[in-house]
């Protein structure tokens, strides 16, 4: 793990596998996520191509502002897409990797999206798994109500967090002491915030310059975020595709990490 210090009171933390696969790919995690989330997808990727010699890119899994060890937002005003997408293009363009691809799950999603069109000659292709789409998501009062709660109460958190994963295994270590701690961290530091962030945004505009060939992918059973829209934002980019990944939710990558990395593989390093 290390730090990214965007000034004296921020730091955004990142873990990189060096000359692990292809080429090197950046990861961003979804709201009441962290970068623990992307371990199961992270081990099959490293075994996947264990044997290939040719492997000279990293895996970079990086937090956004209030998850995982980045540190909080020290205001709501703090607490936007823009914000974070520019948080993350300052990173890569320190560590002068040269064009990256971009995985981007949720929120994660939207935010690579944005980055696409920021800096584009940062980056070479993405995949979006099950992302917010760029007209953003309007969450009704019971949710705003929820997330409240939430940051007071972990057995609600965990319930809620959980419900976002299809076929979760509740009694699992990794759900208990990964998925739900980490939620749990997040949701009182930022992820309430966020929801605000995302109601009302659009971003379509911007999306529309976007040239980079980009996967748009959607679980079969996600329940969380809509497929039509989805669709919709796959439609938005010059070179997007969309894919419904079968037998998955919203979390394919901590569902079915093998199904996931074998997608993700087909159209990133090829």
């Amino acid at each position: 793990m290390a730090f990214f210090e965007m000034n004296s009171a921020t730091k955004i933390s990142y873990d990189v596998f060096p000359n692990t696969i292809p080429t090197t790919t950046v990861f961003l995690h979804g709201n009441l996520s962290s970068n623990r989330w992307w371990i199961p997808s992270v081990e099959m990727l490293k075994a996947k191509y264990a044997t290939i010699s040719d492997k000279k890119g990293s895996i970079v899994c990086v937090e956004f502002r209030g998850c995982g060890k980045s540190s909080d937002p020290k205001s709501e005003s703090e607490v936007t897409m823009q914000n974070f997408a520019n948080d993350f293009i300052m990173l890569i363009r320190s560590m002068n990797w040269g064009p990256v691809n971009l995985v981007g799950h949720s929120t994660g999603g939207l935010i690579a999206a944005m980055m696409l069109a920021a800096a584009p000659e940062l980056f070479n292709k993405a995949y979006l798994l099950d992302p917010v789409g760029a007209e953003g998501v309007k969450f009704d009062e019971a949710m705003i109500q929820a997330f409240d709660q939430m940051k007071v109460d972990k057995n609600l958190t965990a319930a809620i967090i959980g419900s976002t994963i299809y076929n979760n295994d509740a009694t699992t270590s990794f759900f208990k002491d990964i998925i739900v701690e980490d939620a749990f961290r997040s949701v009182k530091a930022v992820g309430h915030l966020v929801l605000k962030a995302i109601d009302g945004l659009d971003v379509r505009s911007q999306l529309k310059e976007v040239t980079h060939p980009v996967k748009v992918v959607h679980g079969e059973f996600d329940q969380l975020l809509s497929r039509v829209e989805s669709e919709k934002l796959s439609q938005l980019f010059k070179n997007g595709q969309f894919e419904v990944l079968m037998g998955c939710g919203h979390c394919a990558n901590v569902e079915n990490p093998k199904q996931f990395t074998q997608s993700l593989s087909d159209f990133l390093f090829v």
